[in-house]
């Protein structure tokens, strides 16, 4: 492994196929370390810790933080490298967002998404069930302490108690994240984009999601499924944060359409 810069990681050969890995919220680069181990021989991998989390620079709590000011830094380390290639974008929850996101401005050249749940809540209608669930969570967490706020946010994307029941060291690293985690939710929610916007999304889309997820990310990826114009489906027997959970069902999908569409 090296590092382009603070935060973002490179492994394999550079020849290879690019592919860019992005991490859920409260998460980091790491969370891949299975994919980036099957994927080195066949790819070179660029595995971003997005803002506030692993390597990558703390960000300012500001009222306005938005989507787009994720992109900046995957840009410069895709433009430093002056890959001759396209990209492949793989990403999870907050991180599928920003795939998506990614895949719609277009910055460089890219062949094709995979995302696991992504969470682009800004594609849901204000009085949809799924879009009240994630705004009820969201509520929950503001005006609350961190420890409040990190339960809340752990607890809905697993099962009740889960935050509890983890580590003290885990609780303390998620802890820290808080602020960040609210930033996470505010560019979700907030995001200029809707929905009709992502027929603008021309690559392949891999489209994954758990079998025993949230309502609020079930609907993120029913509405998706109707306007991304090539856009496939598959489900994994888990929840939300299945390429935690079940990396090894989770992994295996993200491989076979990677490798194909390479």
């Amino acid at each position: 492994m090296s590092e382009l810069e603070s935060g973002i990681h490179l492994y394999g050969e550079q020849q290879n196929p690019p592919v860019v890995l992005l991490h859920s919220s409260q998460s980091a680069s790491s969370q891949w370390r299975a994919l980036i181990k099957e994927l080195t021989s066949t790819h070179f991998v660029i595995a971003v810790d997005l803002l506030g989390y692993g390597q990558a620079p703390n960000v300012e709590f500001t009222a306005n933080f938005r989507l787009e000011q994720e992109l900046p830094r995957i840009i410069s380390a895709v433009e430093q490298l002056a890959l001759s290639r396209p990209v492949q974008l793989v990403g999870h929850s907050y991180g599928g967002a920003v795939a998506l996101k990614l895949a719609l401005e277009k910055p460089f050249k890219i062949s094709n998404v995979v995302v696991y749940e992504p969470v682009a809540f800004h594609v849901l209608p204000d009085d949809s069930p799924g879009m009240l669930e994630i705004q009820e969570i969201s509520h929950a967490m503001h005006g609350k302490d961190a420890i409040e706020c990190t339960r809340t946010f752990v607890d809905y994307w697993n099962d009740a108690g889960y935050f509890d029941a983890l580590p003290e060291r885990i609780q303390q690293i998620m802890v820290s994240q808080a602020a960040k985690v609210a930033l996470d939710f505010d560019a979700l929610l907030n995001e200029p984009r809707r929905l009709e916007d992502y027929r603008g999304v021309g690559q392949s889309v891999l489209l994954l999601q758990g079998e025993h997820t949230r309502r609020s990310a079930k609907a993120v990826a029913e509405a998706l499924s109707t306007i991304l114009p090539d856009v496939q489906r598959d489900s994994v027997g888990a929840g939300h944060m299945g390429p935690l959970t079940h990396p090894a069902d989770v992994n295996q999908r993200i491989l076979q359409f990677l490798r194909k569409q390479s």
